[in-house]
């Protein structure tokens, strides 16, 4: 009865005028849940270059009209201190990984990416509370919010790998460049929204008042992801039928030669041939090339502006350019990326190769020149330039793991992302420890250590990585074949519906044959 009204729904909203493909609804909700967890976490970054003591660092500059001065608390906490108040968020992030590709694996996707989320959400309404409570000598705020901080970080921590969860449940193999892109470019759109509005609330609402403006707008994300987002398609109420048969057939290429019992036990995965692969380290050494210049910005961006002389406001104005553009060219490159696969017949590595490599250099050799100017404004295009370039690697090594291992695709988005999240614990400490005049000097040597981390990477992704399915995740050789056969199914927006004329026929035939067995037993 209940696939009776299920096909009867698919009948209706194929026939529809108007058809939203519901696979690109899970993409945009998935996306922006990214979004929600990168703003959050741009929260801290904005007050701490505000409450630090005058005595421990730097006047802070506003500009003329901006009150902001007046209402600041201010902590007697170092830059230092900081710099392990940032870590230990991502220390918490780091040790969520393995443990939620885990549950991803055996549980459900949309689960582990919802409720970790909803529980950052919660937490973030508190981080105020924590930061201003009246303490003694023994800084009890400092300790609460670091306590907070670490909770907070194993809840982000369980967004990436239960994203991979999703894209594979919900991605045909031949969309992955744009589908991933699509999705992985709210991790980088939540520094825009976090600090280009992070500004104007500070100064016209209060500093903590980003907390509660970050935690609303996550609430109405969440409730949107729960009536929206279905674990799979074939579970979606109300999903086409040209659409279901068009997604599952073009991954069930894959998923069918999977054993369900043995997908789902944990003491399959072959994590001996996964920490010997060099390709599954090529991820590894660009997820922690990423990590430390992403959470470095995330964390210490607005102290970095305030060296360079600019203010609250144009700190987050100007802040918001580098992940404007970084947007940008993540959602490009996913649209060139299949268009070198597709239409000028490159192989998959190829592809992954030239938009990791090109985009970490083209970052590392900005970072490097803006180290020698003065000019602020022009120390800005730079880092823009640099930081925007770097969204070419969404759609290099970003969906790599996919290609390496669609079936362990969560574990291996967990494991490498605990490498990729020791940069985020690193390198606010190494900016706490260079940066303590907060000046552009120090500062200087934080991106130039940053800038060979990036060229160092490139180079071991360019030799050791893979866009091959590899053997230790495949039970048949026929699989690779098929998969590969499966890449050549049309793009997102193209016309999908002419694709799935075969299976549409298939599917009306088996319901045609079923009726006359109906009938002759009647």
């Amino acid at each position: 009865m209940k696939k009776e009204n299920t096909n009867s729904k698919n009948e209706f909203h194929s026939n529809r005028s108007f058809y939203i493909p519901k696979r690109i609804i899970v993409a945009l909700l998935t996306s922006f849940g990214l979004l929600v967890s990168t703003f959050i976490q741009t929260n801290f970054a904005i007050t701490n270059s505000l409450i630090l003591n005058p005595h421990d660092s730097k006047d802070i500059l506003i500009d003329d009209n901006d009150q902001l001065a007046t209402k600041t608390t201010k902590v007697n906490w170092t830059s230092v201190e900081l710099g392990y108040l940032n870590s230990i968020f991502y220390l918490g992030y780091l040790l969520a990984h393995i443990p939620s590709g885990f549950l991803v694996h055996k549980l459900s996707a949309i689960k582990i990416f919802l409720f970790p989320l909803l529980l950052l959400l919660i937490l973030n309404l508190f981080m105020p509370l924590s930061i201003s409570v009246i303490t003694s000598t023994y800084k009890l705020n400092y300790y609460i919010t670091g306590l907070v901080r670490l909770i907070q970080g194993l809840c982000a921590g369980c967004a990436f790998p239960s994203s991979h969860g999703i894209l594979a449940n919900w991605c045909p193999p031949s969309e992955r460049g744009r589908m991933g892109g699509f999705i992985y470019t709210g991790l980088y759109a939540g520094p825009v929204v976090g600090f280009f509005f992070g500004g104007f609330i500070a100064k016209y609402a209060g500093h903590y008042s980003i907390y509660y403006a970050s935690a609303i707008l996550g609430l109405i994300w969440s409730l949107a992801f729960v009536f929206l987002v279905y674990e799979k398609p074939s579970e979606h109420p109300t999903i086409s039928e040209e659409e279901l048969i068009y997604i599952e057939k073009s991954i069930a290429a894959v998923q069918s030669l999977y054993d369900e019992k043995e997908t789902r036990s944990m003491d399959r995965v072959p994590w001996k041939a996964i920490l010997i692969s060099l390709p599954v380290w090529a991820i590894c050494l660009a997820h922690f090339a990423r990590g430390w210049t992403f959470y470095l910005l995330l964390t210490n961006q607005p102290a970095f502006l305030n060296a360079f002389g600019f203010g609250v406001t144009e700190n987050g104005t100007l802040g918001s350019v580098p992940h404007i553009m970084t947007v940008i060219v993540a959602l490009s490159s996913g649209f060139i990326a299949d268009n070198m696969r597709l239409n000028l017949l490159w192989s998959t590595i190829n592809v992954r190769k030239i938009m990791t490599c090109t985009g970490y250099i083209i970052e590392g050799t900005c970072l490097i020149i803006m180290c020698q100017v003065t000019n602020p404004y022009i120390g800005i295009a730079l880092l823009s330039i640099g930081v925007g370039s770097s969204g070419l690697m969404v759609s290099g090594w970003h969906l790599n793991h996919q290609d390496l291992a669609p079936r362990y695709a969560s574990v291996l988005a967990g494991f490498t992302a605990v490498i990729g999240t020791s940069a985020g614990i690193i390198s606010p400490i190494v900016a706490g420890i260079l940066t303590k005049e907060q000046d552009l000097i120090g500062w200087r040597r934080v991106f130039t250590i940053t800038s060979l981390v990036l060229f160092i990477a490139s180079l071991f992704y360019m030799i050791f990585a893979s866009g091959e399915l590899q053997s230790w995740a495949t039970r048949t050789q026929s699989e690779q074949k098929i998969r590969l056969n499966s890449e050549k199914l049309p793009p997102l927006l193209g016309s999908f519906q002419y694709n799935v004329q075969e299976g549409i026929h298939s599917r009306k035939q088996d319901k045609n044959n079923q009726q006359s067995v109906i009938n002759g037993n009647h």
